[in-house]
């Protein structure tokens, strides 16, 4: 399917993210988070190490491999897939135990069609997609069909006019110039965090705001167990975590 300009220069974005950009907290090259990750996904699923050793697992949207790795670090048989070079090729170099396929989300499940999941993690992407119910229906179809486990965070809190504006001006130069502003915003005080974190949120294109009544829908409408449960590291998130099981 022919991608729209918004689609592209997302997808594009997150390559130039993770190509520039690949330190920050929270992610690969942070100790801290390489020691806990797999306690992190262990509360987010809420589920015990015993019970996820050994799981098929997919890593949808792998950007640069943290989840990836602390599922391998569980002992987890683990496919990691992005849409795009920058991400696929830093989650090979760091998480070399996985294997990695460069993928649209769309297309997964008539690439994995003979493959079925124990456990589909998407975490943060199906708001930067273009249809984010019809990405939610692909990664379904991933599932196992008797146990399969879907988990997924999503944007669902509003971001604000500066977002909305910051987003608008940043649109209208390139990503270089993208980091160059992000980083003197930060420099001077205006905004707060980490550039890779700032480039995530501001310099794409798609970000859609996914209310929990319409997740709800969509899990319903697929037969699943549905449940919302905001993980201890990230407890101030107003965002959501979500988790749904096959209700057989």
């Amino acid at each position: 399917m022919r991608k729209t300009k918004e689609e592209i220069e997302t997808i594009d974005s997150f390559n130039y993210q993770w190509k520039n950009l690949p330190n920050a907290k929270y992610l690969l090259t942070d100790e801290e988070w390489r020691q806990s990750v797999d306690s992190y996904i262990l509360d987010e699923l809420q589920v015990t190490k015993q019970w996820i050793k050994g799981k098929m697992v997919i890593d949808v949207g792998c950007g640069g491999g943290r989840w990836t790795y602390g599922f391998v670090k569980l002992g987890c048989n683990v496919t990691a897939t992005d849409v795009s070079d920058g991400p696929c090729n830093f989650t090979r170099e760091n998480v070399p135990e996985a294997k990695v396929v460069k993928a649209d989300l769309f297309e997964l499940p008539q690439m994995m069609k003979d493959r079925k999941f124990d456990i589909v993690w998407c975490w943060g992407v199906i708001h930067h997609t273009a249809d984010p119910k019809e990405a939610f229906n692909s990664l379904v179809k991933l599932m196992h069909n008797d146990h399969g486990i879907i988990h997924l965070y999503v944007y669902s809190l509003p971001r604000g006019k500066q977002t909305i504006r910051l987003r608008k001006l940043l649109g209208l130069i390139s990503f270089k110039n993208r980091e160059r502003v992000i980083r003197l915003l930060i420099r001077f005080g205006v905004l707060q965090g980490s550039v890779h974190a700032l480039f995530d949120a501001l310099s794409t294109r798609i970000n859609h705001e996914i209310s929990e009544s319409t997740l709800k829908e969509w899990f319903l409408e697929n037969d699943l167990e549905y449940r919302s449960y905001v993980p201890q590291w990230a407890k101030s998130s107003k965002d959501l975590f979500v988790t749904g099981r096959r209700n057989r």
